[in-house]
């Protein structure tokens, strides 16, 4: 079965995999800015002249700034992608996920679909996340483009993440073939089961979205406190903190007594861990969401997918 790309989608195919060929020129400036500017502080609090110190950081950047350059000319010497010839094909297989070892090498997780050779930008790294997590123990149709790049790393399909189907007949199977389906479904649930995992209370609003709150103690707020209240919402906490925070900046002998003040930080981090997730939860319950489950999952979108998942299978109309 071969079909046309639409114009739209030919130009968000060619999009993802030019982001693709820019990861490495993005990830090259990013870790020499983390590592320049640890170098330049050391390189500040040195004993000696100023000039020699201005010299020595200035040759950092230069260096920097040639690296990447180098890392970009590279890029645009590449050939951009284009996808608007390749034929669409249609396949049709379960996902699935092993340990593999190439050339003596470390071993890394190899994602496939059936017998195909998945592309990077489309390997199941990409859908095995967030609400589009797909079920590992589940067969699929799907439209793929076979594209080639410059590396095998970058020639396989490209799944077309709209197009996916899931195909819960599986009377077309031979004896052998669900024999094998058996087999990787029990290595994959070995695999989920020796994860570590933690209980989520999974919450529902009206409009059917959905929010997993860990139970226990949160390691993020405890270690990032404001910025994660921040970012989670809960800006009458960050309020909170920031004023408290600042009283203590002010205290009479802050200056000359300050391990009072790095207690009081550890303390409101402790109390961000404690709290952290209850705050969570009133600010889902605010919003008016309610919860509707608890399951042991390893982070809140696999926490997410695993309810959807149940509830999909207690549907009478599931496997007919």
């Amino acid at each position: 079965m071969s079909r046309v790309l639409t114009p739209e989608t030919i130009e968000r195919i060619n999009r993802h995999l030019m982001r693709g060929q820019r990861g490495d020129v993005e990830t090259t400036c990013i870790l020499l800015t983390i590592i320049l500017i640890p170098c330049i502080i050391g390189i500040s609090l040195l004993n000696g002249p100023l000039f020699a110190k201005i010299i020595l950081c200035g040759f950092l950047c230069v260096f920097a700034a040639g690296w990447c350059a180098i890392k970009w000319a590279n890029l645009q010497e590449q050939p951009k992608a284009d996808v608007s010839g390749l034929e669409v094909e249609q396949l049709e297989g379960y996902f699935d996920r092993q340990w593999v070892r190439v050339g003596g090498g470390k071993p890394y997780v190899k994602y496939s679909f059936n017998e195909y050779l998945l592309h990077s930008r489309t390997s199941a790294d990409t859908f095995f996340h967030g609400d589009r997590q797909l079920k590992l123990n589940r067969r699929y149709r799907v439209d793929a483009l076979y594209v080639t790049g410059l590396t095998s790393y970058d020639t396989g399909y490209y799944l077309l993440e709209e197009t996916f189907k899931q195909i819960t007949d599986d009377r077309d199977l031979s004896s052998e073939q669900k024999k094998q389906v058996a087999e990787r479904e029990k290595r994959i649930s070995l695999w989920l089961k020796a994860q570590q995992k933690r209980l989520y209370r999974i919450y529902q609003n009206p409009k059917g979205e959905l929010a997993a709150v860990a139970v226990g103690f949160n390691f993020a707020a405890c270690f990032l406190s404001l910025f994660w209240s921040f970012f989670a919402g809960l800006y009458w906490v960050t309020g909170i903190a920031l004023i408290a925070l600042s009283l203590a900046l002010l205290l009479p002998n802050a200056a000359d007594d300050r391990h009072w003040f790095w207690l009081g930080l550890l303390l409101s981090a402790g109390i961000f861990g404690v709290l952290g997730n209850r705050w969570r939860e009133r600010h889902v319950l605010s919003k008016g969401f309610v919860q509707v489950d608890a399951l042991l999952s390893c982070n809140p979108d696999q926490a997410k997918v695993a309810y959807k998942r149940k509830v999909e299978e207690a549907a009478p109309e599931f496997g007919q």
